[in-house]
């Protein structure tokens, strides 16, 4: 019995149950642990990771909240903060994430996370300069670190540098192959530059990967407006907007919608 007072114990469980898709149980399992144990850190961490995976963004805030104002550590606080931040990110709150990511590499210049989500939130504030230094510093510490590529390409994508944005992309592809953000990303790219079949390959492929994703499907959608595909595009139109696009990433989905789908 001693091991279920231990915040591992309800971790362990917990990640059990997700693992079998139980996420129900396991927002229990996090939610007695901390009933039981109000001061661990680690499951107001985990609990508030879950919160996010499905758009309960404001909770999910909350949790990271008390997670950090109960960490002691540096390094906690820190990865705490960076989780916050992202969140924000999420729901667009870009002062929110930008000032949480600032102070989160105050406590860890380490962070990786950190910088990264700091350069994504960067040109949502008008600090579009700072970017690509966060990212530069990224590749610094860990050059196989996937997802400073993965942005990287995403912003030589936002200035219509494609081909540049591509090599980007290969390279997350090539670290991580099971990542579907790299494969999304190059996805529109290789749109922009009228390669539809390459295209549509990455983003089913990405879609394999990660169903939940709803900037993928808009991307899919792209490419079935191109090829005059609409009953299809207006489909992922509309799964886009059910896996929540518009309040991750604005109003693109719904002016499509309107365009193409009456």
């Amino acid at each position: 019995m001693a091991q279920s007072h231990t915040a591992t114990y309800y971790i362990d469980k917990a990640n059990e149950e997700v693992k079998n898709k139980k996420y129900e149980n396991a927002m229990k399992t996090l939610t007695e642990g901390i009933n039981t144990l109000p001061d661990s850190v680690s499951l107001y961490d985990m609990r508030g990771t879950l919160l996010e995976a499905f758009s309960l963004y404001k909770e999910a805030i909350d949790d990271f909240t008390v997670g950090f104002n109960k960490a002691k550590s540096n390094w906690l606080k820190s990865h705490l903060l960076a989780n916050r931040g992202g969140t924000k990110f999420r729901i667009r709150d870009f002062e929110g994430s930008y000032n949480d990511l600032l102070e989160a590499i105050k406590f860890d210049s380490t962070n990786l996370d950190a910088y990264n989500n700091l350069a994504a939130v960067c040109d949502e504030v008008n600090k579009p300069e700072e970017n690509l230094v966060y990212l530069e510093r990224i590749i610094a510490i860990d050059p196989s670190y996937v997802p400073a590529y993965v942005n990287l390409g995403f912003k030589y994508q936002g200035t219509g540098q494609h081909e540049k944005a591509i090599t980007y992309f290969d390279k997350a592809v090539e670290l991580a192959p099971s990542e579907a953000l790299g494969y999304s990303n190059r996805s529109f790219s290789k749109l922009k530059l009228h390669d539809l079949k390459g295209a549509t390959a990455d983003i089913n492929k990405s879609l394999k990967l990660m169903p939940t994703n709803s900037y993928a499907y808009k991307i899919r959608a792209l490419i079935e407006i191109e090829q005059k595909n609409l009953k299809a595009a207006c489909s992922d139109l509309t799964e886009a907007s059910k896996l929540g696009y518009t309040s991750q990433f604005g109003d693109e989905v719904d002016e499509l919608k309107a365009k193409h789908c009456n």
